[in-house]
C-alpha cells in the first residue's frame, strides 16, 4: 500500500537532489510536517494534481519505523498520516502527480486464497490494505434490499464469506473489507468507501448490469481515477476492459459488444473459457470485429498486468489470435 504527500516543484527539485547525494537526509529541505494520504484520496485533500505538479511516494508498510507519525482525521472524515521528518530511506519516489499506480488482476473466481493462485496474487496484497467490493454485478431478478441481503449480507448472504474470508490469509481482517450497498449507500458514500481503499473487488454476475448501475451512481470518474490493485472475477474481469465481447450462454442468448471502464484497452477476454464451439466461435467473431488478441481464461486461470501495463498468467490461459489453432473455425 502506497501514501502521498503533494509537493511543488521547487521541493520536487531540491528532494531529488537530495537523494542523489548519499548521506543525505529530506528533513529540513522539504517542509516538516509532512501529510500523507492514500493514493485514491490525494487529489480530494490536496486539491487537483496540476496545481501541485509532484509527490511524494512511501510505502505504507514501513511507517512503525519512522519516528514521531501520528494520524488524524481531515475534514471529510479521511485518515491523515502527519510525519514530522522523512529520511531519504523511507522514500519510494517523487513523481509527477500525474503517475498511475494500478494493477489489475482478472480471474473467473473469488476465491484468491486457493493453492493454485494465492502464490501469484501475494505480492499484491498487503495486511494494512483495505478493500472494497463492489457488488453491482447481480441479475434482475434481485430487486430490493431483501434479495441483496440474501446474496451478499454477512451472516446471511451466500456470496459473502467468499468474498471477504478469502482475503484472511494475505494478512487483512473482516473489518478491512468493506462492502457497497446498491440498495441503501448514496453515490457520496460509494465513492468515499472506493477512494479508501487501495484494493477493489468487483464481483462476478452480469456486466452489463454492472456497468449500468456504475453509470447510474455516475462512478466511471472515480473509478477510472482509482489507483491500487483491482481484483475482478468473471464480470468483474470483463468490464475492467474499454469493449468486452459477450459469448451466447445460458444468461446471454446473443453475441454482443458491450462497453466496460476502459481501463485496459489493448486485448479482449473470454472468461471461463471449457473450450466448447460456441465459445471459439464466438473469439473467432471478436477478433475478426475488433482485431485485438482474447486471453480464454479457464476457472483454474488469471492474469495480472502491472503498472506499466505488462501482462502475466497463472494458471490455464490460452491467447487467442490469428496464430491460434482454432482461429477460423
Amino acid at each position: 500500500m502506497l501514501l502521498v504527500s503533494r509537493i511543488t516543484e521547487p521541493q520536487a527539485r531540491l528532494a531529488q537532489e537530495a537523494l542523489s547525494q548519499s548521506g543525505n537526509d529530506v528533513e529540513g529541505i522539504l517542509a516538516q510536517d509532512l501529510a500523507f494520504v492514500g493514493l485514491n484520496q490525494a487529489d480530494s485533500f490536496f486539491g487537483p494534481a496540476k496545481k501541485r505538479p509532484f509527490q511524494i511516494v512511501i510505502d505504507a508498510s514501513k511507517l512503525k519505523k519512522i519516528s514521531g507519525v501520528r494520524k488524524q482525521k481531515d475534514e471529510k472524515g479521511g485518515d491523515v498520516i502527519i510525519i514530522p521528518q522523512l529520511p531519504r530511506r523511507f522514500i519510494s519516489a517523487i513523481e509527477p502527480a500525474s503517475t498511475i499506480h494500478r494493477t489489475h488482476i482478472l480471474m473467473n473466481t473469488s476465491m484468491i486464497d486457493e493453492k493454485w493462485c494465492s502464490h501469484a496474487l501475494r505480492p499484491y496484497l498487503h495486511p494494512e490494505d483495505e478493500v472494497c467490493v463492489l457488488a453491482f454485478s447481480f441479475f434482475d431478478d434481485t430487486k430490493n434490499l431483501e434479495d441483496w441481503n440474501r446474496q451478499y449480507k454477512r451472516g446471511q448472504g451466500i456470496w459473502y464469506k467468499t468474498n471477504t474470508d478469502v482475503f484472511f490469509s494475505f494478512g487483512l481482517k473482516e473489518s478491512q473489507v468493506h462492502w457497497v450497498n446498491y440498495f441503501t449507500d448514496s453515490p457520496e458514500k460509494i465513492r468515499r468507501t472506493i477512494q479508501n481503499s487501495s484494493v477493489l473487488m468487483l464481483t462476478g454476475g452480469a456486466p452489463d448490469l454492472m456497468m449500468k448501475r456504475i453509470r447510474e451512481f455516475r462512478l466511471q470518474k472515480t473509478l477510472r481515477a482509482f489507483q491500487g490493485v483491482v481484483i475482478g472475477y468473471s464480470a468483474g474481469a470483463m468490464v475492467q476492459l474499454g469493449d468486452y465481447h459477450i459469448t451466447p450462454d445460458e444468461d446471454y442468448p446473443d453475441f454482443s459488444w458491450q462497453k466496460g471502464i476502459g481501463w485496459l484497452k489493448d486485448f479482449d477476454v473470454e472468461v471461463h473459457f471449457h473450450h466448447s464451439r460456441i465459445q471459439k466461435k464466438g473469439m473467432n467473431r471478436a477478433f475478426g470485429e475488433k482485431g485485438l488478441p482474447i486471453y480464454a481464461i479457464e476457472e483454474q486461470g488469471g492474469m495480472i498486468v502491472d503498472e506499466q501495463g505488462k501482462k502475466s498468467f497463472f494458471g490455464k490461459v490460452e491467447c487467442f489470435d490469428e496464430n491460434h489453432p482454432d482461429y477460423g473455425l
